[in-house]
């Protein structure tokens, strides 16, 4: 109880001071508002800010704080300065809160002459995410608030917080002469933690992107240094006129392309029971390959089907693909022109290895082949299976307005050195060995055996060192083209975005002041042009394979078949009997004797339509489905005819028993030639 009644007679005691304090300042004279403003500031104090000219303005501190420790507002940063009533009372639209300014925090005398730098200022909007934080920031620091404190006349700075959180948005322009030195971030011209006035202002931050930019809140698709804002698909490096002319080359070139590779697809499949053999079965693989890769070429030209491949959502070209918020349309091309091509690069590599085997082990080498078939698939559509996979893996499938498709590396370029580039060289140079070893290898053979081999074997060996070798030549310069092309555009895009972002930066400053701008370095249009003939050229030259006299005889019997014409059975394409051969033979004893030389035709099957069937040593067809037809003719019985000759007494040897190779008298020599 008596502390209850203790604590009663203090709570009077104080309300009777309190009534007392209020009766004497009555007595003595009313107390206004401003007094009572005179003895609050009286009680704040200013302390230096590490030795600058800077001071920190430290309000009272008091004992029951009203609202939580982490939202306290803090301190204010000023600087000795003259005030000056403010001329105009908004600033970038915004209504200013404070009476007094002062010019002292920029190298500017008057406040007409920071109203017009303030109107050029308003040019930022076309950099949106810089708009939007650097309006409280220009107005703090071009017309700050000012008032006096401590009987001196005292302007608010910005804080350096407030400074730096314009940099990254502003980065664009931040190290040009579009920032003066005076709004630079420092800790000596912008202290830290400082409260300003400035950051309670409602601003605008409305933007809008400088063309050729354009809105975009993707952040992988922002343009460096101007955040929210993004290339447009069009690419502008490349002008309206350029686009069209590379889109008829494409349409050109892959229609061309595609026309030439179904042909050669059609020719084998006309006589598919000839052309199924290796090596030449390659080639129809090959031009498969090239003329799905073609059709993914001619994609684009659908209705509308350009901007759906290459375009984002956005109106941003697509970029890191495969996305989830955009169709597969970009990844189906991908798939179908570099998969494809990868996988006929690969073919290549296998044709030339085929090649070559067939080139070493004449007469024999069907049966070699037959077991690597399957070898042969596994690493012709596993391989670029797996490039295809890495690259949407790492997310490097990017879309070009200007070729119409999305391809590996658009956007960066070590990708596609080491998912494209790199397997070219790996082509040229193991195509090239394999080539190189199967023509030096048919040199030696067509040397070596003069006097042996017949005037038609020599023929096909001479025409095959020529396809070999010109093949070889062409497809190293293609392939050194293609690299040649990449290079220079790997070497040069730095130069090229460099000139396009001061492009940029020059035309954000003419706006100021109404300057020219220049385009400054652009691509080539015609080493682009040249880098997609070499991708045609190779789809056209492995076409050329099958421009062989077998193809247009493969043609001209299907022709006639399907018109209802009878079908002339040539003589080399019907296997001769025995008992026909050794008359033969007879008949043409008069030859022999005069000649010296005597070549017999055993017939065959029809060729492949590549004509890479060749056989110098075995007087025999290479095609195996002949030996089963002829049913009787063979390799040894062939290398026996002489004799059979000889028992009839219409050819006379002089020395009985040796075989064609080893006879030591050319001029008493008979050859045995396959009419293929």
């Amino acid at each position: 109880m008596f502390g209850i009644h203790q604590t009663k007679m203090w709570l009077a005691a104080w309300w009777y001071i309190l009534l007392v304090k209020i009766c004497l300042a009555s007595h003595q004279g009313s107390v206004d508002m401003n007094s009572i403003a005179e003895i609050n500031i009286a009680t704040d104090r200013l302390e230096p800010i590490n030795g600058t000219l800077n001071y920190r303005l430290k309000k009272p501190e008091k004992s029951t704080p009203w609202f939580p420790e982490s939202e306290m507002k803090l301190d204010s940063c000023v600087r000795k300065a003259r005030c000056e009533p403010l001329a105009k009372h908004t600033c970038l639209g915004a209504k200013l809160p404070y009476n007094q300014t002062s010019v002292h925090l920029t190298f500017y005398d008057t406040q007409l002459q920071i109203q017009a730098q303030l109107e050029t200022y308003r040019e930022l909007i076309n950099v949106p995410k810089c708009w939007a934080v650097v309006q409280p920031f220009l107005c703090a620091t071009l017309m700050p608030k000012c008032e006096n404190i401590l009987g001196n006349d005292m302007v608010y700075l910005p804080s350096f917080e407030m400074c730096k959180i314009t940099m990254e948005p502003c980065a664009i322009l931040y190290n040009t002469t579009f920032f003066p030195s005076f709004l630079k971030c420092n800790k000596t011209l912008f202290p830290t933690k400082c409260e300003n006035v400035a950051r309670e202002m409602k601003f605008n931050t409305t933007g809008k992107c400088l063309p050729p930019l354009i809105h975009t809140d993707k952040q992988l698709h922002f343009y460096d240094g101007i955040a929210g804002c993004g290339l447009p698909c069009r690419d502008p490096l490349y002008t309206e006129d350029e686009h069209h002319q590379i889109h008829r080359l494409v349409a050109w070139g892959a229609g061309g392309c595609l026309a030439l590779n179904l042909i050669t697809v059609a020719t084998f499949l006309i006589d598919w029971r000839s052309a199924n053999k290796y090596p030449a079965l390659v080639i129809f693989y090959i031009n498969v390959c090239f003329a799905v890769a073609s059709m993914g070429w001619l994609v684009q030209f659908g209705v509308e089907s350009r901007d759906d491949i290459v375009c984002s959502k956005d109106g941003t070209r697509r970029q890191g693909e495969p996305s989830a918020e955009e169709n597969l349309s970009c990844v189906v091309v991908f798939v179908l022109v570099y998969y494809f091509m990868m996988a006929a690069c690969v073919w290549f590599v296998i044709f030339t290895y085929a090649s070559h085997m067939s080139f070493r082990v004449l007469g024999k080498i069907q049966e070699r082949i037959d077991k690597k078939a399957a070898y042969f698939h596994l690493a012709a559509w596993s391989f670029p299976l797996i490039l295809s996979i890495a690259t949407m893996a790492f997310g490097e499938v990017d879309g070009s307005s200007v070729t119409g498709i999305c391809f590996v590396g658009y956007v960066n370029h070590p990708m596609r050195a080491g998912l494209l580039l790199a397997p070219l060289m790996a082509v040229l140079l193991l195509g090239g060995y394999f080539l190189i070893r199967g023509v030096l290898f048919l040199i030696t053979v067509r040397v070596s055996g003069r006097g042996v081999i017949s005037p038609r074997a020599a023929d096909k060996i001479r025409q095959a060192i020529t396809r070999c070798s010109l093949t070889a030549a062409l497809v190293a310069v293609l392939v050194c083209g293609t690299v040649a092309c990449h290079i220079y555009e790997f070497r040069n895009a730095e130069l090229w975005q460099q000139a396009f972002r001061q492009n940029i930066v020059c035309r954000l400053e003419a706006l100021r002041g109404g300057r020219e701008c220049g385009a400054g370095a652009r691509p080539s249009l015609s080493v682009l042009q040249l880098r997609l003939l070499c991708c045609f050229a190779a789809g056209a030259l492995m076409a050329s394979w099958t421009w062989t006299p077998a193809a247009v005889s493969a043609w001209r019997r299907y022709l006639a078949r399907k018109c209802g014409c009878s079908v002339e059975v040539e003589a080399t394409q019907r296997r001769a009997r025995k008992h026909e051969l050794i008359a033969r033979a007879y008949r043409r004893r008069g030859e022999f004797a005069e000649r010296g030389r005597l070549s017999i035709s055993l017939g065959g099957s029809r060729q492949d339509p590549v004509g890479l069937c060749l056989d110098h040593s075995v007087p025999i067809d290479c095609a195996d489905d002949a030996k089963h037809e002829s049913g009787e003719l063979s390799s040894s019985w062939a290398a026996n005819l002489p004799r059979f000759v000889r028992r009839r007494d219409a050819l006379v040897l002089p020395a009985l028993g040796h075989s064609l190779s080893s006879t030591p008298d050319r001029r008493n020599s008979q050859v045995v030639a396959v009419s293929n």
